[in-house]
């Protein structure tokens, strides 16, 4: 690095950049996955059927998320990041409002559009951010941190959803005009303006000064893919991360509602009870896979990250087909454990992809990651539940075997295509 190049940020101020890129992603995935706790009363309030709900919980985010955010990442390279996080909160908090107005199924959809246009500017830009605000050898942890924010706030959405819920119900809003609207209306604008707030804090980060990483890491990263077979040698690994994405859309979309329609389990408890349980399993199983990722790669070498994400695909199997349980307790269990392995699955496959990326290559491999993860996972996901309980299994399963199935299908499909990695991989 040449002497002109400016020193890194000190540590504090690059943690703090870091926890409030956490709690961004907190709040990005509540504005995402409240819409899930509220599948039944909009289903009756603007007479939706399961299939166009999981057109809103799916589709309709998913299919300007996933396309803006490759020309958003390319922007990210060539603007102020924090800006651009900013101005991504103020448009996805904008569109979570105007889910509270939306009269009907089509400005309903319309809004989710807007919400996904804005939460795709975040993960692109704040890790290109995170990057410049730490060296080499400190710079996984940091990533680590956000990502596992991102696993939490699957869950945090839940239980903040929840909480909200509740408190709409207890009279949140009870000395307003908006005292008679009706209860989901309501919690979209509760969820919606404090993220719009959340601007303001954004704005304090400062943005860190662009840099590369120098000749000695370069070199190491522009020799790393070519021993590996280049691109073709990771591509299976891209598809099970979209795989599991697919998989964690399904799950996390019509768990709620599992609990909700076969347990008659209250939606504002559903909303506690299993976002808690999400934050440790989902959360948790990102802090794990990143760990044991790096003990598989020296136990086993350079196929050691690719098979600790096929064992936990093998692994999530169990779980999945307990999703199926006439058990509550057993389903929670299953819930918990399915997003925990889910989780190993994702980050043993990230850290495979960012191992086999040379560093000039990275940015692009992660939009390229997360535009699948979202064309595929979050827009099939959802629908792919509806539509096994409709044609496969019938109204009257319920929705545990149209889960079940979705998870185990995807899963072993996952877990063929991670073969040919193996094979490349041998050392």
């Amino acid at each position: 690095m040449s002497d002109a190049t400016p020193p890194y940020p000190s540590a504090r101020r690059a943690w703090t950049v870091v926890l409030i890129l956490f709690a961004t992603a907190v709040l990005a995935y509540t504005d995402r996955q409240v819409l899930s706790l509220l599948v039944d009363p909009i289903r009756h309030d603007l007479h939706v059927g399961d299939t166009g709900m999981s057109l809103l919980l799916g589709l309709a985010f998913a299919m300007v998320y996933g396309v803006a955010g490759l020309p958003l990442g390319v922007l990210a390279d060539r603007m102020s990041r924090r800006n651009l996080i900013a101005g991504g909160v103020a448009v996805w908090s904008l569109g979570t409002l105007m889910c509270g107005l939306a009269p009907s199924f089509e400005v309903l959809f319309a809004a989710r559009i807007v919400v996904g246009l804005g939460e795709a500017v975040l993960s692109p830009a704040a890790i290109s951010l995170i990057s410049d605000c730490f060296p080499p050898q400190r710079r996984g942890a940091a990533v680590g941190v956000y990502f596992t924010g991102i696993a939490i706030g699957i869950g945090g959405a839940i239980l903040i959803g929840g909480g909200v819920l509740e408190a709409v119900r207890a009279g949140l809003f009870a000395l307003t005009p908006l005292a008679h609207w009706a209860p989901w209306r309501l919690v979209f604008l509760a969820i919606g303006a404090p993220s719009l707030l959340w601007t303001l804090v954004l704005l304090t980060v400062r943005e860190p000064a662009r840099r590369q990483d120098g000749a000695e890491t370069a070199a190491h990263d522009s020799a790393a893919p070519a021993a590996e077979g280049g691109w073709r040698a990771i591509a299976p690994v891209f598809l099970v991360v979209a795989v599991a994405s697919l998989v964690d859309n399904a799950v996390g979309a019509w768990a709620p509602s599992l609990l909700i329609r076969r347990f008659a389990v209250d939606p504002a408890a559903v909303g506690v009870e299993l976002g808690v349980l999400l934050m440790l399993g989902y959360g948790g199983g990102m802090l794990a896979g990143g760990t044991l990722a790096d003990r598989f790669a020296r136990w086993r070498g350079p196929r050691g990250k690719v098979e600790l994400c096929g064992l936990a695909v093998l692994a999530a199997l169990p779980a999945a087909l307990a999703l199926n349980s006439p058990s509550l307790p057993l389903v929670l269990t299953a819930v918990t454990a399915y997003f925990a392995l889910s989780a190993v699955v994702t980050a043993s496959g990230l850290s495979a992809i960012l191992d086999g990326t040379p560093n000039r290559a990275r940015g692009r491999a992660m939009a390229i990651s997360f535009f699948l993860n979202v064309a595929i996972g979050a827009g099939f996901g959802p629908t792919a539940v509806a539509l096994a309980g409709e044609r496969i299994f019938g109204p009257a399963a319920g929705l545990g075997p149209a889960i079940s199935f979705t998870v185990v299908a995807c899963y072993g499909m996952a877990g063929l295509a991670l073969i040919p990695a193996l094979r490349r991989r041998r050392t």
